[in-house]
């Protein structure tokens, strides 16, 4: 009697740990298609028609300095997929210019990069 219990303990155990297992393997796919799809895709903070707000860049900002200033105003959905897109995109476009912007919380990566680095 005693060992078939700690049989079935063993076994209940076993399919615990590997559901917990198969779950943490889930859950760390889907966060990676996430991260991958918001630096590579069409992400947007919000959905239009979303709202205008001011953004400015200073000459002494670095590229992740602005990409935090993004995600504060909530312009962009991350602040290390932005930065990881615009890295990705240095070399078909032109540094950031500094300025003050108007930009749109639905806007796309894309088109935010377009703006604040222009060709």
């Amino acid at each position: 009697m005693l060992k078939a219990v700690r049989t079935i303990l063993i076994v209940l155990l076993n399919i615990i740990f590997y559901g917990l297992v198969v779950f943490g393997g889930l859950q760390l796919c889907h966060a990676g298609y996430s991260f991958a799809y918001d630096v590579l895709g069409e992400t947007a903070a919000v959905l239009p028609p979303g709202e205008d707000k001011s953004f400015t860049i200073t000459e002494d900002e670095d590229a992740f300095t602005v990409a935090e200033n993004l995600a504060n105003q909530n312009l962009i959905k991350s602040q290390y997929s932005f930065y990881l897109r615009m890295r990705l995109q240095e070399g078909r476009q032109s540094p950031m210019k500094p300025g003050t912007y108007t930009l749109n919380t639905s806007m796309t990566y894309e088109e935010i990069l377009n703006i604040i680095c222009p060709a």
